[in-house]
């Protein structure tokens, strides 16, 4: 389970099976789910399908209003690998998205700063992200939290994850994350 985190306007808590219908609200639509690498899922048995690989998880938060509790997006620090497959210890790879509703309300800036925080606090010596090039609210992001460009990748275009996408890999420090606060 992951440990509740809160914020200002937000609440950070485990996803639960009750929140399937937000969910699937959420990974159904295509603006949200392609730029967070993923085909959008048809309906409610799809969407549990990808909810089931949250469930339980200490680094996978729901955001949540304070106000309301129902989740509005999701973060993560997921593990991350090695070019061997290997989990690479003291890193981890983050990962968002927003149910479109509520785009353009700093909701995710102030949540991706909540985790952040923590998986610092945590002892982490790096985390790592991705975004298509032409995902301007991620970069952003990217940019006001201090992560470091570190290479970029041409997918094919016949790729079934990014056809034709460039995705560009950024890394955050400890020490670059506490400059840029």
């Amino acid at each position: 389970m992951a440990i509740p985190l809160k914020t200002a306007r937000l609440e950070l808590r485990s996803i639960r099976e009750s929140d399937l219908s937000a969910f699937t609200q959420i990974v159904g639509n295509p603006r949200v789910a392609m730029p967070a690498g993923f085909q959008p899922v048809h309906n409610e048995f799809e969407a549990r399908f990808l909810m089931r690989q949250t469930l339980g998880q200490r680094w996978i938060w729901g955001v949540t209003r304070q106000e309301e509790g129902q989740i509005i997006g999701t973060v993560g620090l997921y593990g991350r690998t090695g070019h061997d497959g290997a989990l690479v210890h003291g890193e981890r790879d983050i990962g968002y998205m927003l149910n479109e509703n509520f785009w353009g309300h700093g909701y995710m800036p102030e949540a991706v700063m909540a985790v952040l925080t923590y998986g610092f606090d945590q002892g982490l010596q790096a985390v790592w992200g991705s975004y298509f090039s032409d995902n301007e609210r991620s970069a952003r992001i990217f940019e006001r939290f201090g992560f470091q460009f570190d290479h970029e990748i041409q997918h094919s275009a016949t790729d079934f994850f990014a056809p034709g996408k460039t995705e560009r890999f950024f890394r955050l420090t400890p020490n670059d994350f506490a400059l840029n606060q």
